[in-house]
């Protein structure tokens, strides 16, 4: 399961960054979202291109392309 298969206000464990590129890997995880972190989706926005995302009490928004790469688990 991907973070584009969360509902609004569901909240999921990360579970895998791995096809993720490295890089964008590290800047997630220096914002806070990395493996075993839960997440909370918060809005889909820009007609599904965007999500919003809170991860310990900080917003963050990531593309669609990239939420389809990053594995959850209810």
């Amino acid at each position: 399961m991907n973070i584009t298969e969360l509902k609004r206000d569901e909240i999921a464990k990360v579970i895998s960054l791995r096809k993720l590129n490295k890089k964008y890997t590290n800047r997630l995880m220096d914002i806070g979202i990395y493996e075993s972190a839960e997440i909370t989706l918060l809005k889909v926005l820009a007609m599904g291109r965007l999500y919003l995302l809170e991860v310990d009490d900080i917003e963050i928004c990531i593309r669609f392309n990239d939420a389809l790469l990053i594995e959850v688990v209810k």
